[in-house]
């Protein structure tokens, strides 16, 4: 995949959208608490989802800076972690870290220099979660977005 394209998709994806609701409003609008809840004992919130994508996220930029792969460790902690604090301050500052893993990944696909073996695979990664996160926001009874 060319770099312009994957960039403009990227960038697309969260501003208007591709094939489903801009990622940008499909979070925007949620409590701590939709954010928070699950559909069962065994499944994951739109919370765990978004920490689970910011985690793969701050992992490939960590990776393109230094090389550095996740331990063992920080996959079984980081890697759709629990949510203990439900309020309404920790739910956008996790918004706010993928806002800007967002804007970092865009500076990244930009550069000539970065390899994109690794990192055009966030793409379909968070379009999947996304379908999730949509599919969460109806199971709450909330309007589409779109």
């Amino acid at each position: 995949m060319d770099r312009e394209l994957l960039l403009k998709m990227w960038n697309d994806a969260w501003e208007t959208g591709l094939w489903a609701a801009a990622w940008s409003k499909v979070l925007a609008d949620l409590t701590p608490q939709q954010a928070a809840w699950k559909p069962g004992p065994d499944r994951h919130s739109i919370w765990q989802i978004v920490a689970h994508m910011v985690f793969w996220r701050e992992n490939e930029l960590r990776r393109m800076a230094s090389g550095q792969a996740p331990t063992d460790d920080e996959i079984q902690r980081l890697n759709f972690p629990a949510i203990q604090d439900v309020t309404a301050e920790a739910w956008p500052q996790t918004y706010q870290r993928f806002a800007g893993t967002q804007r970092r990944i865009a500076d990244a696909l930009n550069s000539p220099t970065v390899n994109l073996d690794r990192v055009r695979y966030l793409l379909p990664h968070d379009c999947y979660h996304m379908g999730q996160i949509c599919y969460l926001r109806a199971l709450q009874n909330m309007p589409s977005v779109e």
